[in-house]
C-alpha cells in the first residue's frame, strides 16, 4: 500500500522512527512477556508489527480530515435549499479562521497462531489543524473544491497514558487549492419555496 504523502502518519513522522519510545513502554514489555514461549524472531517482531499496524491505520489524508470537518458546519446547510441556490449554480463561501480537531483511537491485539496474546494496545491520537482562511466552491449541495490560506498543525500520539509523540508545525504542505472529485454532500437538497422555478 502506497503511503499518502500528506497523511496523518506522515504528519507524525511515523516513517522516521518516531515511535521508538513504544519499544520500551510497559505495554510492549507486557506483550513480549506474553510471548515468552514464542521464538525470538516473533518476540522481536512484536513491536514492529504494532507500529506497522498503527501506521496503516493512520494512512488517512489530512484533506479527508479537513473534508469531514467541513460537512459538520451548520452554516453550509443553507446551500441545500434549491429555492435560493438553484441546481447548476456555483456558490462561493468564505470561511474565516477555523480550527479543526480530530481524534482517533486505534486499538490492536497481537495474535499468535490465531490466539490473542498480551494486552490490547490502545492508542489515543489527537490532531488539530488551524486554517487561516478558506474559500469553498459549492454546487448542488456539494462542496466541490476549496482554496485555503496557511494551515498549521499540532497533535500527539499516546499509549497507556504515556505520550509517545508530540508534533507541531508552522505550515503544512497541503495544496493551497484542491478539489473533492464528485463533491462532499452537505445534506439532502430541498426546496423551501416550491413556486421558485428551477434553473434550466
Amino acid at each position: 500500500m502506497t503511503d499518502e504523502p500528506d497523511s496523518i502518519a506522515v504528519f507524525f513522522g511515523l516513517d522516521d522512527g518516531a515511535l521508538e519510545p513504544l519499544h520500551d513502554s510497559d505495554t510492549m514489555q507486557k506483550l513480549r512477556g506474553s510471548l515468552a514461549k514464542a521464538p525470538d524472531a516473533v518476540r522481536n517482531y512484536a513491536t514492529k508489527s504494532v507500529t506497522d499496524a498503527l501506521k496503516l491505520a493512520l494512512n488517512v489524508p489530512l484533506v479527508d480530515v479537513f473534508a469531514a470537518a467541513l460537512k459538520t458546519l451548520q452554516d453550509l446547510r443553507k446551500f441545500c435549499d434549491q429555492s435560493k441556490y438553484p441546481p447548476g449554480e456555483i456558490s462561493n463561501y468564505a470561511l474565516a479562521k477555523h480550527v479543526i480537531s480530530s481524534d482517533h483511537r486505534p486499538r490492536f491485539r497481537v495474535l499468535l497462531d490465531g490466539t490473542p496474546c498480551g494486552p490490547e494496545i490502545d492508542f489515543d491520537v489527537k490532531l488539530k489543524l488551524s486554517i487561516e482562511a478558506a474559500s469553498l466552491e459549492i454546487l448542488d449541495a456539494k462542496i466541490m473544491q476549496v482554496a485555503t490560506g496557511s494551515i498549521q498543525g499540532s497533535g500527539s500520539i499516546s499509549c497507556a497514558g504515556a505520550t509517545l509523540i508530540e508534533r507541531k508545525t508552522s505550515t503544512l504542505a497541503i495544496p493551497g487549492k484542491f478539489s473533492f472529485g464528485d463533491g462532499i454532500l452537505i445534506g439532502m437538497p430541498y426546496r423551501s419555496d416550491p413556486h421558485v422555478p428551477s434553473a434550466t
